[in-house]
């Protein structure tokens, strides 16, 4: 686990440590960064971590990570160290709390020789969030550090960019992710029941994302789509008949199975439209229609809607394109698959899969996009 010379807490990142601390020991370092990346994969811990590099006393420019001022930044206790994030359902960071930090950062630092602001996630501000803080950002106070963070730097208005320094970050290695997993499960006494196997698949599919890792590990989905890839696989090698033999096949019972198992993203969005957009009501002389008490995901919960059978088939295909790959470097592949002999034609099976994946956005009908996949597999 490759932290022995970076920042408090944080695993990896070891050429992004280095460069910071070295900006901080020439006393050059930029006011805002944005630090943007792959989600899960220890942006807001560097921020922290960057933050004890930048207060603590014991270990200047690093950070020692046991003093009281580094305790009280790494559990997020410290005067010094403040936060911003996104609210509600969509997560989004809304115009009166920017604007209090903006107000609060002009009277900063406060007991160290540094503050810092982490805006997370940038990439989810609302456009007055943004020019409440946009003055601040441009013209901090002496020792006030903005940090920003984001999945996709696109979705970051191009204001505050501007004024930025964005530093990319990529995704850990698999025995740093596998670490950081490990030492997260060692803490939740409920992990005793996710069996080695279930483990390694999740950190294969997170893709050097640990905090992606644990989210599969929590996903009821994984095992039946899973379970769904196998019979997949077994439908390809019987043939046309095996595909199109109704709902009561193996097939297309593992099919459902998967699709009412995955949470349904549409519901999840549905109750969070809570941003800050203007609401324009318009009365109406008849009387209003009485709610009905049960909630629109709750509804969804029980059926197979577009939404939910997209998000399973991409899992699906993440699956599915892991064990490819795990056959042609001359692995056993996914656990409980058929056995297969390696073909010369899965490069171009992998490609097959990898366009599945982009037309599960264009094509409103999922199951006949499978249907094609499999047909074309199966020519």
């Amino acid at each position: 686990m490759s932290q022995d010379h970076g920042f408090p807490g944080v695993v990896g990142h070891a050429r992004v440590t280095d460069m910071l601390s070295r900006a901080i020991e020439r006393q050059r370092l930029h006011h805002g960064l944005v630090f943007c990346g792959p989600r899960g994969i220890g942006k807001a811990t560097l921020a922290r971590g960057l933050a004890c590099a930048l207060i603590c006393d014991v270990a200047p420019a690093r950070g020692c990570g046991s003093c009281d001022a580094c305790r009280r930044l790494l559990s997020g206790r410290h005067t010094d160290l403040r936060r911003l994030e996104g609210q509600g359902k969509t997560n989004t960071i809304a115009a009166e709390p920017a604007r209090e930090v903006a107000l609060r950062s002009q009277h900063a630092p406060f007991e160290a020789r540094a503050h810092v602001i982490i805006i997370d996630p940038a990439d989810r501000m609302h456009p007055r969030a943004a020019a409440a803080m946009l003055k601040s950002i441009e013209e901090p106070s002496a020792g006030v550090y903005w940090t920003l963070i984001g999945a996709n730097r696109s979705d970051i208005l191009d204001t505050i960019l501007s004024r930025c320094m964005t530093i990319p970050l990529e995704g850990l290695s698999l025995a740093d992710t596998r670490a950081v997993v490990l030492a997260e499960l060692a803490r939740d006494p409920s992990a005793e029941a996710i069996d080695d196997a279930r483990r390694e698949l999740a950190i294969s599919l997170a893709d050097g994302s640990p905090g992606v890792a644990l989210e599969l590990l929590r996903d009821p989905s994984l095992e039946p789509t899973r379970e769904l890839l196998a019979a997949t696989l077994r439908a390809l090698e019987l043939g046309p008949p095996a595909v199109f033999s109704g709902d009561r096949s193996p097939l297309w019972s593992a099919w459902n199975t998967a699709v009412l198992a995955t949470p349904d993203p549409s519901a999840e969005q549905d109750e969070g439209d809570d941003g800050e957009d203007e609401v324009i009501v318009v009365k109406s002389k008849r009387k209003p229609k009485k709610k009905s008490k049960k909630s629109k995901s709750s509804k969804s919960d029980s059926k197979a809607t577009p939404a939910r059978q997209r998000a399973m088939a991409g899992r699906l295909a993440e699956l599915w394109l892991l064990h490819l790959r795990e056959l042609l470097l001359g692995r056993e592949g996914l656990r409980g698959m058929p056995r297969l002999q390696t073909d010369p034609r899965m490069a171009g099976h992998m490609q097959t899969i990898q366009q599945f994946q982009t037309n599960l956005a264009r094509n409103p009908n999922v199951r006949l996009n499978f249907e094609q996949l499999l047909l074309s597999l199966g020519s």
